[in-house]
């Protein structure tokens, strides 16, 4: 069947389209956040640019950290301590995203959500298009892609979180008191990967997208409920 599809000349056709599907599922959501959210009014364009750009540059600083102190084995009996300790390189995107809050200029949600999008939109670029560009053009359709851009979905749920919870830091009139709660949120967004990575052998794809759906929208109003609760 595949090699009539390629003498027909519809296999490219249809490998595009697959393409073209899944670039459009992982990206609607940053688009449709920077259309009607209000950012495309408030002439925040290079600023998410700025924010991409740091994107990029605290990721040649986790490359540079990772190389360092966890050089590549390929001993498969790594431990879960060492898995941990590698998760908490993740910590410098904290400090990359709370560095880019203060610098960027602007009301606090819309710094929240320039920041998410331009974040977002550079990390959606890197690990995400660049796969689907050569992975889901292949001979064959497979579920991953469609899994792939799915999880970008996901994954800008948990970082207008985080961007949310960070802004909450910056502010002059932060009450301490609620300096626990944001940190659990911030170390749990911090360690998911740890703990779907582990899950990833107990249950289907299907069922960890589920999941992670869940707990992102979970983290999210948790994060709205604290930014209420500072706003009264």
């Amino acid at each position: 069947e595949t090699y009539a599809l390629i003498r027909t000349g519809s296999y490219p056709a249809m490998t595009l389209l697959h393409f073209i599907n899944c670039v459009g599922l992982a990206s609607a959501p940053y688009l449709i956040t920077y259309r009607f959210s209000g950012l495309s009014e408030y002439s925040a364009f290079w600023r998410c640019i700025k924010a991409g750009a740091a994107y990029i540059v605290t990721q040649i600083i986790k490359m540079l950290v990772l190389a360092s102190f966890f050089p590549m084995t390929e001993e498969e009996n790594a431990t879960a301590l060492i898995e941990c300790a590698k998760c908490s390189v993740d910590l410098i995107d904290l400090l990359g995203l709370y560095i880019v809050l203060n610098k960027i200029l602007g009301k606090g949600e819309m710094k929240v959500l320039v920041v998410a999008v331009g974040w977002g939109s550079a990390e959606l670029l890197a690990t995400k298009l660049l796969p689907l560009w050569f992975g889901a053009r292949g001979v064959e359709f497979e579920w991953k892609y469609i899994q792939s851009s799915l999880d970008s979905n996901i994954s800008l749920l948990y970082l207008l979180s985080t961007c949310g919870l960070l802004w909450l830091l910056t502010r002059n009139d932060f009450n301490k008191a609620y300096l626990p709660y944001v940190l659990t949120l911030l170390v749990a967004i911090c360690y998911r990967p740890l703990f779907f990575n582990l899950a990833r052998s107990l249950v289907s794809v299907w069922v960890l997208l589920a999941v992670k759906a869940i707990l992102g929208v979970l983290v999210g109003v948790l994060t709205l409920q604290l930014c209420q609760a500072l706003a009264v």
